[in-house]
């Protein structure tokens, strides 16, 4: 089974928590996607140790972006009854004097007290409408290599969060007790119960480190690993507004004596603090047990098919008034591994849903893996390559919806495209100085011309590669093409175009195609010649805003960009 998220921002470290998912969702309207053509590590991922301590430090405000608060939550009543009987034999070897003096006294009850007998106990606790509230002194996400190495794991991640807490307050409208297999002795808690832990000398302090690796099925395993915390040492205080007992009664020739609750009470009392130690007791056992036990089997519910996220997207070209549905793309996790930096890979598609018959070309993706080593990892926080494979891809189809089938200049000329453009790696032409966030890429593009020439037929189709500069917007919401120059070099025509008369005269007849490409883009370095339309680059990412440090197309046929968080970045 595969789980579909549909959200508008892009799938990124982790995933953070696995709530990150879905927390900026979006409907994703019209026709679903049945025949996927995956594009395999379309996208790469690099979260550098700079870029990590972003998450040490702040991951209470990035939460807060997809709308989680940490400082205070509520949680509906809840009632648990343990699932099988407790069995007094089965702690005859830990507590020997307890279990000999509790079979002592329900005998001595049995015999005693004509008609009185008690079964096997089956505790039921129900806890009513609760909250917290509580002050963080540091919540963060950190990556663990060393514990990788340490517990000899070659493959996936180790991630952990940790958490100081100076101030916690729990309560509860109520917390009451009773024996399901002895209802007759009734319930027993609190009303009004509140526990408070931590201050500022000894803050409560928990580490929970986690290990994410991808599975052969295309999942993504999830195992909690040993829990960190000072339970043992952090304060607690204990205060209830009313304590819930059963009614007893001793009965002597019909009058009754009944229990004094108030004594009760002021017992209780005197033993808070013995009490509060159990509490702290079974608080670590808890964290240090169960609690790891309970997310692994959540995490299996949650993670039982591959993670993938889709959403819309408008195709490069898109009239206002075309009604068609958008384009279908998604992002499906691949792999994940800790080695130095957090290295995310996904899987990628996109499709049309109305063309469910176009497949991609293989020959338009990269050929071999991105290099993101132009900019030292301390020098930025995250790396992003996008395989050529999948730009291409949204430029066939939406070349096919007719969308994207010529480039307008600003003169009122048109270039007329037969096939659709193909984005690839292009040297930075000699003596031009670029800036970090542009680069050049070329266009191999097929264009239909009527020449108007005795040397070539009446219509005529030239290949070449456009020279264009891609180049941050200057309101940083995406990225556009601006033309520099054709390469002419790069220039085809098939011999089929040519005319009689110009079969005795090729080679002149191909350098007058030349000459006239080199016009066409005479004035294009001058005039800030662009293509209309941009793309959505850099991303969000858990609702961080990102600048690009540096961006470059490697000679592989990756578009790399180097970014780091808004305004303030890793610090």
């Amino acid at each position: 089974m595969v789980r579909r998220f549909h959200t508008s921002k892009l799938l990124m470290p982790l995933l953070l928590s696995l709530h990150g998912l879905t927390a900026h969702a979006a409907p994703d309207s019209g026709p679903q996607i049945v025949n996927k053509h995956l594009l395999n590590n379309a996208v790469r991922v690099q979260v550098t140790s700079r870029g990590m301590k972003y998450f040490d430090t702040r991951l209470t405000e990035i939460l807060g972006n997809l709308g989680i608060k940490l400082d205070e939550g509520y949680f509906p009543a809840m009632k648990y009854t343990l699932d099988k009987d407790i069995n007094p034999d089965d702690y005859i070897n830990s507590n020997p004097e307890a279990v000999k003096m509790y079979k002592q006294v329900r005998e001595m009850l049995t015999q005693w007290l004509v008609g009185f007998s008690m079964n096997n106990h089956r505790p039921t606790i129900e806890i009513g409408e609760s909250g917290y509230v509580a002050q963080f002194s540091r919540f963060g996400l950190v990556t663990d290599e060393a514990l990788m190495r340490a517990i000899g794991k070659q493959e996936g991640a180790i991630l952990a969060i940790e958490l100081e807490v100076k101030s916690l307050s729990v309560s509860t409208s109520s917390v009451v007790a009773w024996d399901l297999n002895n209802e007759f002795l009734g319930k027993a808690g609190f009303e009004n119960v509140t526990i408070n832990a931590g201050d500022k000398a000894t803050p409560l302090k928990i580490r929970l480190p986690f290990y994410l690796r991808m599975n052969a099925y295309g999942g993504l395993d999830f195992e909690a690993l040993d829990l960190e915390n000072n339970f043992h040492e952090v304060p607690l205080a204990l205060s209830y507004q009313k304590l819930i007992i059963p009614t007893f009664a001793v009965e002597i020739n019909g009058k009754k004596f009944y229990l004094n609750n108030k004594e009760v009470d002021k017992l209780f009392n005197a033993q808070a603090p013995m009490i509060l130690e159990q509490i702290r007791k079974n608080l670590g056992e808890f964290a240090s047990k169960q609690l790891p036990a309970m997310l692994n089997e959540k995490a299996k519910e949650f993670l039982g098919g591959s993670l993938e996220q889709v959403q819309d997207m408008a195709p490069p070209g898109k009239e206002e008034d075309d009604r068609r549905p958008d384009l279908k793309w998604g992002l499906k996790l691949q792999n994940i591994n800790l080695k130095k930096s957090l290295n995310i890979d996904l899987t990628a598609y996109v499709e049309d849903p109305v063309n469910g018959q176009s497949a991609p070309v293989k020959s338009h993706g990269s050929r071999g893996v991105p290099s993101l080593n132009l900019v030292p990892q301390e020098n930025f926080d995250i790396g992003l390559s996008l395989d050529r494979a999948l730009i291409n891809r949204i430029l066939q189809l939406s070349f096919e919806r007719r969308n994207f089938e010529q480039i307008r200049q600003s003169d009122g000329s048109v270039l007329k495209l037969t096939a659709p453009p193909l984005i690839d790696y292009v040297k930075t032409p000699a003596g031009v100085v670029l800036k970090p966030t542009e680069t050049f890429v070329k266009m191999r593009v097929s264009v239909e011309n009527k020449p108007g020439s005795m040397f070539l037929k009446d219509t005529v189709i030239i290949d070449f590669d456009i020279i264009a500069k891609l180049r941050q917007l200057s309101d940083k919401s995406g990225m556009q093409l601006a033309l520099y120059t054709i390469d002419t070099d790069s220039m085809y025509l098939d011999d089929k175009y040519i005319s009689f008369a110009g079969r005795l005269f090729k080679g002149k007849v191909r350098e007058g195609v030349k000459d006239e490409l080199r016009k066409k883009s005479a004035g294009w370095k001058t005039k800030d010649e662009v293509i209309p339309g941009s793309l959505p680059l850099p991303p969000e990412i858990l609702g961080i805003k990102l600048d690009i440090n540096r961006v470059s197309m490697d000679p592989n046929g990756h578009l790399v960009m180097y970014l780091d968080y808004a305004k303030t970045g890793a610090k």
